[in-house]
């Protein structure tokens, strides 16, 4: 399972390895201690849905090419199965499912295009997300955190209507879930 793109470039931005040009493969691995969330809220309280991070290990090569400040990428993929997603309690996972129409759409795939270095040390990642049918292009800022180990945080604000999602209503509409979203992520992840 391809599960590594997203978070694989922030190794490859902050390695020596970027000296030669041309697409190079580099393989990594997630480590348990990563996390991947969605937090959002109703109009009555905020929900949380984690990601099983034993599902983000493994390995994975990517393809990656560095020019200056950019890293472009090649067919590197991240796909988040959504069943892997725990909100807590049965009923909200329901309604996560629901909203997230997994048993036509099974997971979410996010596609790694381009990162751009920051002075600082950090990155801004450029992402394509496919979820329910739908895809959407978003630039994610990215925290470098530390070396040799990298550790990459960062998070992303979406509106689940760019996916044309229908949020689930309940109690006659008296619950409803708000169209914003944030897609927490902390990567701690080590070349191989």
């Amino acid at each position: 399972m391809k599960m590594q793109f997203l978070f694989i470039v922030f190794i490859f931005a902050t390695s020596a390895c970027f000296s030669q040009q041309g697409f190079e493969q580099q393989k990594i691995r997630i480590l348990p201690e990563s996390s991947l969330n969605i937090t959002g809220d109703t109009n009555i309280s905020k929900f949380n849905c984690e990601f099983n991070a034993s599902l983000l290990q493994g390995k994975q090569t990517v393809q990656l090419y560095k020019s200056g400040q950019n890293i472009n990428f090649k067919d590197a993929v991240l796909l988040l199965r959504n069943e892997g997603f725990d909100c807590g309690n049965r009923a909200i996972n329901k309604d996560f499912h629901a909203l997230m129409q997994t048993e036509k759409y099974p997971s979410i795939k996010l596609e790694l295009k381009k990162a751009v270095l920051k002075d600082d040390g950090d990155a801004v990642a450029r992402i394509i997300i496919y979820m329910a049918g739908k895809r959407k292009s978003y630039e994610v800022p990215v925290e470098i955190i530390s070396c040799p180990t990298p550790n990459f945080k960062g998070l992303l604000q979406l509106n689940i209507n760019d996916f044309e999602l229908e949020p689930p209503r309940k109690l006659f509409g008296l619950i409803v879930i708000k169209e914003e979203i944030e897609i927490n992520f902390n990567l701690i992840t080590k070349p191989i």
